[in-house]
């Protein structure tokens, strides 16, 4: 008796965390349907999780539309605001195809990478909305 109470429970729990997550997606979805145009870095959303098709078809052409700036149209060496987990302002480089930021970790700054957010590799991307500045670029070396 013990044994099949334990057995449904876990079965409403299994299928109330599907039906949690279910909606959960839903209400991401309908937040970046109606998202709205970027004023400022603190605009850009969390990127989430999503499949492959799914990010270039429906999650890369929103962030765009909202201002984000397309990979073909930036600049080898220039400075760009946006967001990354680790930073704002980060420097495109064309040969490397990535965009270079300053991270400080365990007391260390240094460069580091990471991918335009068109092309997700599973870690954290740089989403770029305008030009900055080589002093901003240190600024943000010194807040991080």
């Amino acid at each position: 008796m013990e044994q099949i109470d334990k057995e449904k429970m876990l079965a409403e729990f299994k299928a109330k965390r599907e039906i949690d997550r279910i909606e959960r997606e839903k209400r991401i979805r309908e937040y970046w349907e109606t998202l709205k145009p970027f004023t400022g870095v603190d605009d850009i959303p969390t990127l989430p999780r999503a499949e492959t098709d799914e990010w270039k078809n429906f999650y890369v052409p929103k962030l765009i539309g909202a201002g984000a700036i397309p990979k073909k149209d930036l600049v080898d060496g220039q400075y760009y605001a946006g967001d990354h987990r680790n930073a704002t302002i980060a420097r495109w480089d064309a040969d490397k195809n990535k965009f270079i930021y300053m991270r400080t970790k365990w007391g260390a700054t240094y460069e580091d990478d990471c991918n335009h957010f068109e092309d997700d590799d599973g870690y954290a991307l740089f989403v770029p909305i305008k030009t900055a500045t080589e002093e901003e670029y240190k600024i943000n070396q010194e807040i991080k």
